[in-house]
């Protein structure tokens, strides 16, 4: 049987391939290279694969196929590795005697392509095809079940060059649901548990020691912190990115800090990588402008609100669309998952709509739970704080408003908004209206004494629970208990364009009663801003304008001692939670602010930046800016710091995002500028629940499937 080469049609031989010996020389001749896989968890079954049948089944798949030139050459790679099957003598295979070909080497001999091709009759040419699908079909990860219902969605795309969670291969699957690594417990604010060594270099970040070291000036306290202007001046690499062609309203850290999740007017939800600062994935469907992004308090998933009306959840990181979440008639204003762990999949949104929407993305077929407040008749007169004369006036109808804004207390058992009718109310998060569910959740109580919107509010004590919110055992026992009573009461901040912000503290259980359960304990007004130089006496005087004294966002400081506020007068108020006396007016930007964020474990550092393209980190307790980042010349909308407390991530209004952190940056050097994918500003078809697909994709899919 004569062995050669590979010959283009048109020479019809004979060919055939020289023996494949399977002895350890041979294999060490020719070895069979696998892609390398990150250690994972231990496989308990395992066979070996003939590597020849692959060889074979890859040629006879190519031999059918349009590349004659790749199949020749394949063909003469065989020939030349000796890369086939082999047939084994049955007679005299003990005896050791030869056939006669010169390739016999008394045990096997060679068969050629032709002969493997006779020899098994019973393998098409598609054979390889058939494998890999049956193995989609076996190993691809459920979608549908995450989805609520049997419908189609994009989640249920197949690919076979899948990572991490999109993988057929069981061990990257696992290693990509193993839990977020969390910084070490003495890195975790408060440092209970950092030694003296460990307090030491927690200096060098602004952080915190063990009881045992704490600074005598603040003794009462169950922390020390260092001054922090070793840290900000440590954060001195900031990298400018741009993934969207529209200004970004959104940009979050995930719960690990490992990613940066940004939304956009330009309907687009990004994910990237803090380590690389590249863009790992761009997730499509909305129709409107990204309202709001949250994180859910295991980081599995990542919620999108739009003024499309429309809610859609992804998995963390390589975002995999989960759910479609529709029921609101407007635009969807802000979202906010659960902090309880046991109902960590429950999403929570408010809407122009004036209702809100409790959701289990686990179990999107289940109706969410609405809130609706009370018909403006069955409140009438209602007080809550010592101006009872401020309460809704009964009307005829139902007022049309809208619910600007919501936020969940530490323990996610109640939540607030806030409504364009000036009024917050408090709802009760756990418990449904047993009699009949389809009937809509009324609020527990409605705060009153502001005279315009309510444009934020926040509960007390939520700062610290985040930073405990992954854990290893993740229950409820988790979250921290202080002795600061501050700490464990659910006092309410809000704040309105009228310039006034009003902290509200609950009630003991025996005052309880149809007044309400949470009291207006201090009415914050924002002071005059300074009066400019005058003129000396005689000269010509400046005529003074009103200048606007609204609040744009109010949030509580790590330790809850402070209240600061952004003012639209360029200020930053900082009040003394206690007892509502003003502590500082920080002065520092020259434009409106509408980013104000506490450090995650520096009680004394909050970050704020504004429409002048200035980032200001500032000394709360000194009152005084730690450093000011000149960003650029374009509006900063939005920003947050990382949950370790080094990094800080911002937007601006022209689809930028900024990463300032410590380092030189060596690992997001190769980062380029401009970072969008092909695909991003494509066509989609949406089906009637609200999945997408790309319309090019699905065109091409069908065109194939029809040839």
């Amino acid at each position: 049987m004569a062995l050669r080469k590979y010959q283009p049609p048109g020479h019809a031989s004979p060919l055939g391939m020289v023996p494949l010996n399977f002895s350890k020389k041979v294999h060490e001749k020719a070895p069979f290279v696998e892609p390398e896989i990150a250690p994972g968890p231990p496989v308990e079954d395992d066979v070996d694969i003939d590597h020849t049948e692959v060889y074979f089944l890859i040629m006879h798949f190519l031999s059918t196929g349009p590349c004659h030139r790749t199949c020749g050459q394949f063909w003469n790679e065989l020939l030349e590795h000796q890369l086939l099957p082999r047939r084994y003598h049955a007679w005299y295979s003990r005896s050791g005697a030869h056939t006669g070909d010169e390739n016999d080497n008394g045990f096997s001999f060679p068969l050629s392509y032709n002969k493997l091709v006779e020899r098994y009759p019973h393998i098409g040419t598609n054979h390889l095809v058939k494998l890999l699908k049956q193995l989609i079909l076996t190993n691809a990860p459920p979608s549908r079940g995450m989805t609520g219902g049997n419908a189609p969605n994009a989640a249920d795309v197949p690919t076979l060059l899948g990572s991490g969670s999109f993988s057929l291969l069981g061990s990257d699957r696992n290693r990509e649901t193993k839990k977020n690594n969390r910084p070490p417990d003495y890195l975790r604010w408060p440092h209970m548990k950092a030694d003296q060594l460990r307090g030491l270099s927690l200096r060098e970040i602004g952080g915190g020691f063990s009881k045992h070291h704490r600074a005598p000036s603040i003794r009462a306290a169950c922390y020390a912190i260092a001054k922090p202007s070793t840290m900000v001046q440590r954060m001195q690499n900031i990298k400018k990115l741009r993934g969207h062609r529209d200004a970004v309203y959104c940009a979050i850290f995930d719960r690990s800090g490992r990613y940066v999740i940004t939304g956009s007017d330009d309907r687009l939800v990004k994910i990237w990588s803090m380590e690389t600062a590249f863009c790992l994935a761009s997730c499509r469907g909305h129709d409107g402008d990204i309202t709001d992004l949250a994180v859910s308090s295991n980081n599995a998933w990542v919620a999108s609100a739009s003024n499309d009306c429309i809610i859609r959840v992804w998995r963390l990181p390589d975002g995999l669309p989960i759910a479609v979440l529709r029921g609101h008639t407007g635009a969807v204003t802000a979202i906010a998952f659960s902090p309880r762990p046991s109902t960590a999949s429950h999403l929570l949104s408010s809407s122009d709509d004036g209702t809100c929407r409790i959701w289990d993305i686990r179990h999107t077929n289940i109706s969410p739970r609405v809130y609706v407040p009370k018909p403006l008749d069955a409140v009438a007169g209602k007080s809550t704080g010592p101006s009872s004369s401020t309460g809704p006036s009964s009307s005829t109808g139902p007022q049309s408003h809208q619910i600007l804004c919501c936020a969940y207390n530490a323990n996610g058992t109640v939540f607030v908004t806030g409504s364009s009718d000036t009024y917050a109310r408090v709802w009760n998060a756990c418990k449904s209206n047993g009699d009949d569910p389809e009937q809509p959740n009324y609020e527990m109580d409605v705060l009153s004494g502001h005279e315009n919107d309510v444009n934020y509010v926040q509960f007390s004590g939520c700062s610290v629970a985040s930073r405990f919110s992954i854990t290893e055992n993740a229950n409820e026992e988790n979250i921290p208990k202080f002795k600061n009573s501050w700490f464990t009461r659910d006092n309410i901040v809000t704040c309105s364009r009228d310039g006034t912000a009003i902290i509200w503290i609950p009630k003991s259980r025996r005052s309880h009663s149809k007044f309400g359960r949470w009291s207006r304990a201090y009415h914050l007004k924002v002071p005059p801003p300074p009066m400019p130089p005058q003129p000396v006496r005689g000269g010509p005087r400046q005529r003074l304008l009103p200048t606007p004294r609204g609040v744009n966002m109010i949030v509580w400081s790590l330790d809850n001692r402070f209240v600061l506020a952004a003012i639209m007068d360029c200020r930053i108020c900082v009040w003394n939670a206690a007892d509502g006396s003003l502590v500082h007016c920080l002065t520092g930007h020259s434009e409106s602010t509408y980013v104000l964020d506490v450090h995650p474990f520096n009680p004394r550092v909050a970050m704020s930046a504004g429409y002048d393209g200035k980032t200001i980190v500032w000394d709360i307790w000194e009152g005084t800016p730690l450093r000011i980042y000149d960003i650029g010349r374009f509006k900063l909308v939005d920003g947050k710091f990382s949950p370790d407390g080094t990094s800080i991530i911002l937007s601006d209004n022209v689809g930028q995002i900024y990463i300032l952190n410590t380092g030189q940056g060596e690992s997001q050097k190769d980062a380029k500028y401009d970072q969008f994918f092909l695909g991003d500003y494509r066509t989609l078809i949406q089906d009637t629940h609200g999945n997408v697909l790309d319309q090019e994709l699905l065109h091409d899919a069908l065109v194939k499937s029809v040839a």
